[in-house]
């Protein structure tokens, strides 16, 4: 499988290097220079130098063809001009991408996107999965006072339990 990688710093480094033994090409594009660099001392693949929501930059990087496009930029608009082009200029079967705003999901994928993946939704999900988690571990506990032990238990002051009162609705 050949993956191409657009933007993303940390992302596009650990990316790199979680896909190395599964891909078998990958390409990062990155418009700051310095960090095409760095990742290029860091992996033994190809890293191109350019501003990856341009056709021309994704065609010189020669990636037409490849089986996917990750794009990571901090632009949700951004990622969207990468996954269409790749899809339909260069012929890239899957477009990933990551969107800030958890509201441009289904909007992405209304507009051919493979996957448009939401880090906020992501966290607001590990969230109520470890405060369902929390509540459960203490049995007969009523709502919240669960949550509000363990964070008692991990060391909290009690101040965040008060502002935890003051910031659900319908209390004082």
């Amino acid at each position: 499988m050949k993956v191409v990688i657009v933007g993303g710093r940390s992302r596009a480094d650990y990316l790199m290097g979680a896909l190395a033994d599964v891909a078998d090409k990958i390409v990062a594009v990155n418009n700051d220079r310095a960090f095409c660099e760095y990742l290029s001392s860091r992996h033994d693949e190809d890293v191109v130098w350019g501003d990856g929501t341009k056709r021309v930059v994704l065609e010189d990087a020669g990636v037409s063809g490849f089986d996917v496009v990750v794009a990571l930029t901090a632009c949700d608009a951004d990622n969207l001009a990468i996954c269409q082009v790749a899809k339909r200029f260069l012929g890239i079967r899957y477009q990933l991408c990551i969107v800030a705003n958890p509201e441009n999901v289904r909007a992405f994928r209304r507009l051919g996107v493979t996957a448009a993946i939401s880090g906020t939704a992501a966290l607001a999900q590990a969230i109520r999965d470890a405060m369902a988690e929390a509540r459960e571990s203490v049995p007969g506990a009523g709502e919240g006072a669960a949550f509000e032990r363990s964070l008692a238990d991990a060391g909290s002051t009690g101040s965040l339990r008060g502002s935890w009162h003051l910031l659900r609705k319908g209390r004082a």
